[in-house]
This record gives C-alpha cells, structure tokens and sequence, in this order.
C-alpha cells in the first residue's frame, strides 16, 4: 500500500512540472497583395530590444524551471519575413545604397500563464516598433498584440510555437498593413 501511494504521489507531482521549451520563430506576413514600392530600395533591420530574452513559464508547480525560450534567432527570422513582404510589394531590399532605412524593434514577447483551477489560460502579447527615415523624413509607429487563449491541458512545445508564430505575424501584418506607414513607403 505505501509503494503504490507514493507511485500515486510521484506521479501526481510529476505531472505538475513541466519541462522548458524552445520554440523557434518563423512569422509570415499575409496581407493585401499591393505593389507599390515600384523599385524604391529599403534597408531593412530587426532589433531584440527586450530586457528579458525568456518569453516566460508555462506555469506549474516549479515555474522558474518551465521557461519557454528562443532556439533561433527571433531578429533574423522577422528579417527575412519583412524582406519577403517588402519583396513582394515592389521595394529593392537589401541592395546597397538604399532611398529609406526600416527598422524593426521587438519591445516586447510574452507568454503567461495564470494559476488557475480549472483548465489553463495563456496570455500572450507582442509589442514592435517601426522607424523608416528617408532622406530628411522619418514616420515612426508602434504595434501591439494581446491574445489569451483557453485550453483543456497545458500546449505542447508545437502548440506553443504555433501561438507565438501567429502572435507574432498578427503583430507583423498590423504592422505592414499601417496606412500612413504605407503612405510614408509610398512617397519616398
């Protein structure tokens, strides 16, 4: 009787701990198919600016060891995202001497979980910023996302990642999607 209860209670801790994750990044940009940039070259840049790299804990008992982190490198991945998307609207990216300067600026990436009794809720929330300067021009804009999500049992690392990616392209696509930000692109 005491070696099955102490099995039960093992078990049941083990069950309360959860294992860190490391989530990779890969946004997409999905918005309206518009091709203005009519060649016009964009320097583009992606800047980490977050005081804690971590995005936050799963939760559970010992939450300080559940951290979900990065496994590549966020700045690159949101890169390549805004070039593709710049691409697609009609603007040189990248191609030496450049008409306006793109910098994206990750403020904020977080991934909370509540203590709560029944089932899990996960708060998410991103903040970017965007600085363009053309000759002696500049528009500067600031996007946010929050999303809170209900779910039965505590997401998988895959689910995770599905969440923080769709985050992140809402953030993105508000972003590229801005129309005075459109308007700036459109007149440089």
């Amino acid at each position: 009787m005491y070696k099955l209860f102490s099995s039960l209670l093992l078990l049941t801790l083990s069950a309360c701990a959860y294992s860190p994750q490391q989530i990779t990044i890969n946004p997409s940009i999905d918005t309206d198919a518009e091709s203005y940039g009519q060649g016009r070259s964009v320097n583009v840049t992606v800047e980490d600016v977050r005081q804690n790299k971590a995005l936050g804990s799963r939760g559970g008992i010992y939450k300080e060891t559940s951290i979900i982190t990065l496994a590549n490198d966020m700045g690159a991945a949101i890169t390549r995202a805004a070039q593709a998307k710049l691409a697609t609207q009609g603007f040189s990216v990248n191609a030496g001497e450049s008409d306006a300067s793109m910098k994206i600026m990750i403020e904020e990436l977080l991934y909370d979980v509540p203590e709560s009794n029944i089932g899990k809720q996960v708060n998410l929330r991103a903040v970017m910023s965007v600085e363009v300067a053309a000759g002696n021009e500049s528009y500067t804009g600031r996007y946010r996302t929050n999303s809170e999500r209900q779910t039965v049992v505590t997401p998988s690392m895959s689910k995770n990642e599905e969440l923080i990616n769709q985050l992140l392209s809402d953030t993105l696509v508000r972003l590229f999607s801005d129309p005075k930000l459109k308007a700036f692109l459109s007149n440089i």
